[in-house]
């Protein structure tokens, strides 16, 4: 558990304690604000770790690249849920805010719903109602919580209870290959590893992780170069970064990094910020 302050908020990240929750879930972070007039605009970047935000007594308006964050007249929990497969998504938070956030390991997720999660989302990010009343109880017993593990105890507990079967062997072995090769691996080259015909591989994807193989894949290569950049960045070049993660050349891995991010490697990392000790990486804006 680890606080990171930026001014005038607070920003604390927490593993589960529960071993079956850790199995899907990464971390939970933390982060709020009582200052009035607070203001901050960062970005994030894609993951093939998807969270779960939760603003309470925001109101929070989205777009395709944007979302707008401000204190709301109304008390409400307004749970969200985000896929990040290429963009680089601007937040704007304005006033007091509290916010909680779960960040799933890959097919994370998946083992909290009955549905798949084709199914279960209508877009790559927005408001996620499919735990329903239950859950915004037991959020607003962890909104009154001061204590990070009391907060990571009522989380751990609900999560446990709505732990259900995910059995699909050929898409976590496809992940897998995926993550271990970071991103490297070609469809043809895993369809034939997996011994699994090439049009029931992309069909399982766009059931299971909402995206296609080839955008999975791209997003992993992205987001281990981000991660083992920032990492390593004080002993490493960008060859180095290109090569672990499996693009062609230093040349190709700095046109997809702008493609996503509209910056150089170089440019870019040198003002990211680590929040916590996980692997959440914000850049604020001045």
């Amino acid at each position: 558990m680890k606080k990171k302050f930026q001014l005038n908020d607070v920003f604390i990240t927490a593993k589960p304690t529960s071993d079956n929750i850790s199995r899907y879930i990464s971390y939970y972070y933390f982060h709020k604000s009582e200052d009035k007039d607070y203001q901050k605009n960062f970005i994030f970047y894609p993951n093939y770790k998807h969270a779960l935000t939760v603003y309470k007594d925001s109101d929070v308006i989205l777009s395709d690249n944007k979302s707008v964050i401000e204190p709301s007249k109304k008390s409400n929990i307004q749970p969200l849920y985000s896929i990040n497969k290429e963009k680089s998504i601007k937040v704007n938070i304005n006033g007091v805010f509290d916010k909680i956030g779960v960040v799933f390991n890959p097919l994370g997720l998946n083992h909290f719903i009955q549905k798949s999660l084709q199914e279960t989302l209508t877009s790559d990010i927005g408001v996620f109602t499919n735990f329903g009343d239950e859950f915004n109880s037991i959020l607003n017993q962890v909104y009154s919580e001061n204590q990070i593990e009391q907060k990571v105890s009522l989380l751990d507990d609900f999560f446990e209870q709505k732990l259900c079967s995910f059995e699909e062997p050929i898409i976590k072995k496809a992940i897998g290959e995926i993550i271990i090769s970071n991103g490297g691996i070609k469809v043809a080259e895993l369809s034939e590893k997996l011994d699994v015909n090439r049009k029931t591989l992309l069909r399982l994807f766009n059931k299971h992780t909402y995206m296609s193989v080839e955008e999975y894949r791209k997003m992993v290569m992205f987001r281990k170069a981000f991660n083992y950049f920032h990492q390593n960045k004080e002993k490493s070049n960008l060859t180095d970064v290109a090569l672990f993660s499996m693009y062609y050349d230093q040349a190709h891995f700095i046109k997809h990094f702008k493609s996503i991010t509209k910056e150089t490697p170089n440019t870019l990392l040198s003002k990211i910020s680590h929040l916590g000790m996980e692997d959440t990486y914000w850049y604020f804006e001045d």
